[in-house]
């Protein structure tokens, strides 16, 4: 193989930093972090699953997903930020929210933690050219006031849909928390593309399947979302037309 077919395979493998990746087997218990304002600090863990080591990076960004550990802001640091991960065991890593800059409180706020896997050069004990694959994985970081009025618990409750047209429906969150929405459904009928993410106290209009849902068909409306645990939960709304 030539090196130009070689280097064209490295960068195609190393592409995957850039993406959170299913492959990944050091994984994260959760699939999602709270840190409430008055935490000083919150703790995470870390597994590997695999039968050799990993070197570990990891870091936080404010929204850019091709974000590095040199390049990655956020008012958050974790420790350690460099480690080895021995295989089929655990790391603890404690983060601490920095207060670099105020953040509003009475609405949460987004960031995104980060963690690169690097394996070991010398797997399978080829001594011949390698490629080696980092796996980026990138998890959603809500820092949450420990002011607000609403509880979580019953988000369901300050969320409105309502049609915008026969085939379109608007989502409305009026609470002070994001809502990560896994599902739009109505007669059994997904959205057309992947639920979206809502800010607190904004709505979104979603897609439903052209020539599958009109005002007469529809009867009731299925959102799913994910709460504070990573778990998927459902509820049925009537459409407000």
């Amino acid at each position: 193989m030539s090196r130009l077919q070689w280097r064209s395979i490295f960068l195609f493998i190393l592409s995957l930093y850039f993406c959170q990746s299913a492959l990944a087997s050091v994984v994260m218990t959760g699939s999602r972090v709270i840190y409430p304002s008055d935490a000083k600090s919150v703790d995470l863990k870390l597994r590997n699953d695999d039968d050799f080591p990993y070197v570990i990076q990891a870091w936080f960004d404010s929204g850019d997903p091709s974000s590095t550990p040199e390049t990655g802001t956020a008012p958050f640091i974790v420790t350690p930020p460099t480690f080895r991960i021995a295989a089929k065991e655990g790391q603890i890593l404690r983060v601490f929210f920095t207060q670099d800059k105020p953040l509003p409180q009475d609405r949460e706020s987004i960031f995104y933690f980060n963690f690169l896997q690097v394996p070991p050069a010398n797997i399978g004990g080829d001594k011949g050219s390698k490629i080696v694959v980092m796996l980026k994985n990138r998890m959603k970081v809500f820092y949450r006031p420990t002011g607000l009025k609403t509880n979580p618990k019953m988000i369901f409750d300050y969320l409105t849909v309502s049609n915008t047209s026969a085939n379109s429906i608007r989502v409305t969150n009026t609470s002070p928390y994001y809502i990560s929405l896994s599902k739009v459904s109505v007669n059994g009928v997904n959205a057309k593309h992947k639920p979206p993410m809502i800010a607190p106290f904004t709505a979104v209009d979603i897609a439903l399947n052209a020539g599958k849902v009109t005002d007469r068909s529809a009867k009731g409306i299925e959102i799913g979302l994910v709460n504070d645990y990573g778990a998927t939960v459902s509820h049925v709304y009537p459409i407000q037309k």
